[in-house]
């Protein structure tokens, strides 16, 4: 299993499902466009994971440069600071929508006969996968 797989495991199981990696093939096999919605979205989850992380360390950073300027600085601070809030906002919904798409897709796979997905006894996702009433991503 490559290190990929294990990202992507680690982020089924923080959303609430367990990944069976020997089983990516078979279900790839039979469902590649929902395989592969499933992969993006992971991956999306990802990068705005890390966006979000770094826009709030900036729009930190400059609300602490901010208190401690002058009034020559203040403008230009508070224009790199709605630059930075109006990324925040966008990978925020980004994050969220990325989110929504892959529990759709979770449940999707789930309600297959193949063992790709399944949801671990001692946790659930945020939204029941059996809520989904569409098969396709």
């Amino acid at each position: 299993m490559s290190a990929p797989h294990l990202d992507v495991q680690r982020l089924l199981h923080d959303q609430g499902y367990a990944l069976d990696p020997d089983q990516l093939a078979e279900a790839c096999a039979h469902h590649p466009e929902q395989l592969c919605a499933l992969l993006a979205a992971a991956g999306t989850i990802a990068a705005s994971s890390a966006q979000i992380t770094v826009l709030t360390d900036a729009a930190n950073l400059l609300g602490d440069v901010h208190a401690s300027s002058d009034a020559d600085t203040v403008l230009s601070l508070r224009e790199r600071l709605d630059r930075v809030a109006d990324a925040l906002t966008a990978a925020l919904a980004q994050h969220d929508r990325a989110t929504a798409a892959l529990r759709h897709t979770c449940g999707a796979l789930i309600r297959t006969d193949l063992a790709v997905l399944s949801i671990p006894e001692h946790g659930s996702p945020a939204e029941a996968p059996g809520d989904a009433t569409d098969s396709t991503p």
